[in-house]
């Protein structure tokens, strides 16, 4: 059974112009209200009635912004979940936060009801870029949060920084991570600005291309000077996007990246089950009509309506997802029978050549060199 939970929120106190995600900027907290039951309503619903409890070990409260909302209203998400699991003495429980809608109250209660690891949505310390952002903060408040966040001491938090931003260059990018670690962060996740199509940046930029923003060499030097910086600071490489001090490995995104199973609830979430892969719809009020009320003993293969999707994992496609998925860990890839019946041979020793892959103990790994086009070198590994 699963061990790993996905929860999301898609409420925001302001909508990011790069965001693509299922969100919307909204307080109305009668619709706040009826979402929160429909979610506890998935949840009775696609959970079994009659199990015995298994242990759960991490719970991950996306969105959207999970922290515009009050701290009883998650308790009560997390109370229901422990009606169907034991909850590990250890267990992972974060929460997505943006510097601009918490305070020190806010922050007691998250810890109060469990919340031990927290993500915080800084994304850059310069307050000119912020303000392209539309992040509802400044980088003066989040310099503050982040204060509270270590006073108050979470087991974990992680700061979220983006990087090729409009107008953005090299040097603005080493002033923002230097902020960053000056805060002695455990966790940095960090991803360069995609340009999505049906967001406001997409309308605006077009595509990466665009004269307002870094070329890709540029995003490069971006990537790898902040790999350099963090490594200088004791914070591992343990993932392409996430570096980590000792112990403090995001153990929820593990779960993705190593190919397991998890459990998924919510708008837009994406689950996968019993060798089954499914979407729920990203329609808010389709969600919100699907689970009004409750549904008891659900088969397995339930589909609530056209728009959610369910795949079914096949053993060929399993492997495929653990060699695209596991490659991107500084742990690497096990070259077991198994996975070396996918791998092209004459592709693996190219690689190998180029100094893109290296191969140690029976374990297969990215090179530095090779981060910045691994999906390239992934998907032709792949036979």
């Amino acid at each position: 059974m699963a061990s790993s939970i996905y929860i999301h929120l898609p409420f925001c106190k302001t909508k990011c112009p790069y965001c693509d995600f299922a969100s919307f900027a909204d307080q109305d907290k009668q619709k706040q209200m009826l979402y929160f039951q429909a979610l506890k309503n998935e949840i009775k619903a696609r959970l079994p009635v009659a199990i015995k409890k298994a242990n759960l070990k991490t719970i991950f409260f996306g969105g959207g912004t999970p922290s515009i909302h009050e701290a009883n209203e998650i308790e009560e998400v997390l109370n229901l979940l422990k009606e169907y699991f034991n909850f590990d003495d250890d267990i992972e429980i974060t929460l997505e936060a943006n510097p601009g809608t918490v305070d020190a109250k806010k922050l007691h209660e998250f810890k109060r009801i469990g919340i031990n690891r927290l993500s915080l949505g800084v994304q850059t310390f310069d307050e000119e870029l912020i303000s392209y952002l539309a992040r509802g903060h400044s980088v003066e408040e989040a310099k503050a949060i982040i204060e509270l966040v270590k006073s108050i001491g979470f087991k974990s938090w992680s700061l979220d920084l983006i990087y090729g931003l409009p107008h953005q260059n090299l040097q603005q990018w080493i002033n923002s991570i230097e902020i960053a670690l000056s805060y002695d962060p455990p966790h940095i996740s960090s991803y360069a600005l995609s340009i999505e199509e049906n967001t406001p940046f997409g309308k605006i930029y077009e595509n990466s291309k665009h004269k307002d923003l870094p070329t890709e060499n540029s995003v490069v030097d971006m990537y790898y000077k902040l790999d350099e910086l963090l490594e200088k600071h004791n914070l591992e490489r343990y993932e392409i996007s996430n570096w980590a001090q000792a112990g403090h490995q995001a153990q929820h995104n593990l779960c993705y990246w190593r190919a397991q199973e998890y459990y998924a609830f919510g708008l837009s979430a994406h689950g996968y089950i019993n060798k089954k892969r499914y979407a729920n719809t990203k329609i808010f009020q389709q969600y919100l009509e699907n689970f009004k009320s409750l549904q008891e003993n659900i088969s397995e293969d339930f589909v609530l309506d056209d728009d959610e999707v369910i795949e079914y994992v096949t053993y060929e496609k399993s492997i495929e997802e653990q060699i695209l998925l596991q490659l991107r860990l500084a742990e690497g890839l096990k070259l077991s029978p198994e996975n070396l019946v996918f791998i092209d041979q004459g592709k693996l020793d190219k690689y190998l050549d180029m100094a893109y892959l290296k191969q140690e103990d029976n374990r297969l790994f990215l090179t530095k060199k090779a981060l910045m086009i691994s999906n390239n070198i992934i998907f032709e590994l792949i036979k």
